[in-house]
């Protein structure tokens, strides 16, 4: 099994879990208002500035998590190349991992 984390801008939100139903992943967990810093700025969640992130984990085959790697991938390059190099604020990783319960 492989554990995918995803974090990205809470506003892209719909656009992952599409991409994620899309590519066979029927089970995740969503945390949102996540805030932090990163390449692509940091994140308060307040007034003034009102970005928050989300992370979404997923626990999957092998073979899911490389079709849903290559999604990603995908998605990220599309965005990049209309972002004029503003970084995208979507991060994505994997490890391996077991089911103990």
């Amino acid at each position: 099994m492989r554990t995918l984390i995803i974090v990205a801008r809470d506003s892209m939100l719909n656009d992952l879990e599409e991409l994620l139903q899309r590519n066979d992943v029927k089970a995740y967990t969503i945390m949102s208002n996540v805030m932090g810093k990163g390449v692509s700025g940091r994140v308060f969640g307040t007034f003034l500035n009102p970005d928050t992130n989300a992370i979404i984990f997923a626990v999957l085959s092998p073979e899911q998590a490389a079709k849903a790697v290559s999604a990603l991938q995908a998605l990220h390059t599309a965005r990049k190349a209309v972002s004029q190099d503003t970084p995208i604020p979507l991060k994505v990783f994997s490890f391996p991992c077991e089911e103990h319960v």
